[in-house]
């Protein structure tokens, strides 16, 4: 009887595992076909088919014998294809085809940089400018910045964490301009022109910027000031009125000077936009003059001490 019962347990064994090994051997058989069908098709350049049998595979078999390799095709196949949409300049491509990417490796900082750059090349930077995808861009420009903030570099080549964090710092401000949010936009501005402050190119832009967005108030602060009857101006004694308006031209007139006399230095000291620093130098000449009663002697010194901080680093 224990002989009988010893064997059944034995044969009870024999048979599941026959069984598993069965199942195996179908499972192999079904992975080598998912396989070969994407082979097949990459081999033809079939490449939508191709996708499509990849993440077949992937999704019946996930840890397959496969599946790291096929990860990585398909990883350079988006590649591949938002290097197409960039080259093309698709930006709705573009963002399709990084999102893709961004699905399968959510902290590919150079995707992040690329989309928000070349939206930037695209649209932000364009004559005329479009803003159609400036939510993305700023969206990508964020993520970029908080990937670079936590230690992440671009793979390949030179990456420049200064000059790289200025440029999205900067295409967030862009975003802000145009969306009328000008107390952001200065902030990013400002935020652009610390992570790289010697970088001419970027830092001529974001100062000619900024002096944009402090004219409007400065504007309105004159505006003002001269409403008001001639008569008070020129009073021996101001009134309240006219002193408050005064005060409030001349608190609008420093950010402006301050904006324009250190576009001026950072172009002298790198040699970059002579054409533009003439005009920007009158302008500044002129509201420094009317901040200070005609008096502009101390403009020069200011330019001159802004310069020596922006000259080149020995």
């Amino acid at each position: 009887m224990k002989s009988f019962q010893s064997f059944a347990r034995s044969a009870l064994i024999l048979a599941l595992g026959l069984a598993y090994a069965a199942s195996a051997v179908a499972q192999s058989a079904e992975e080598a076909i998912a396989y070969q069908t994407w082979y097949a098709a990459n081999s033809q350049n079939m490449q939508e088919k191709a996708v499509e049998t990849a993440q077949a595979y992937l999704a019946q078999f996930p840890n397959g014998q496969y599946a790291a390799y096929l990860k990585s095709w398909l990883l350079e196949s988006k590649l591949r294809a938002f290097g197409a949409a960039v080259q093309a300049k698709n930006t709705e491509e573009m963002i399709r085809a990084g999102r893709e990417i961004l699905k399968a490796d959510p902290e590919h900082l150079g995707v992040y940089y690329s989309l928000a750059f070349n939206l930037r090349r695209f649209e932000l930077s364009a004559s005329p400018a479009s803003f159609a995808h400036a939510k993305e861009a700023a969206e990508f420009a964020a993520s970029g910045i908080k990937l670079i903030e936590a230690g992440k570099t671009i793979a390949g080549g030179q990456f420049d964490k200064n000059a790289s964090l200025a440029l999205l710092y900067q295409i967030q401000a862009m975003v802000a301009t145009n969306a009328k949010e000008n107390q952001k936009a200065i902030e990013l501005f400002e935020k652009s022109l610390a992570a790289d402050p010697g970088n001419a190119a970027i830092g001529t832009y974001n100062l000619l910027s900024l002096a944009s967005l402090y004219r409007e108030p400065y504007g309105s602060a004159v505006n003002a000031y001269q409403a008001l009857p001639e008569a008070d101006r020129q009073a021996a004694e101001p009134s309240a009125e006219v002193k408050a308006a005064l005060e409030a031209m001349y608190a609008s007139a420093d950010p402006l000077i301050n904006s324009w006399a250190r576009f001026v230095a950072l172009a002298r000291a790198r040699g970059v936009a002579a054409d533009t620093e003439e005009q920007v130098l009158a302008s500044v000449q002129a509201v420094y003059s009317a901040r200070y009663g005609g008096d502009t002697s101390g403009l020069e010194p200011l330019i001159q001490k802004l310069q020596a901080e922006y000259a080149p680093k020995k």
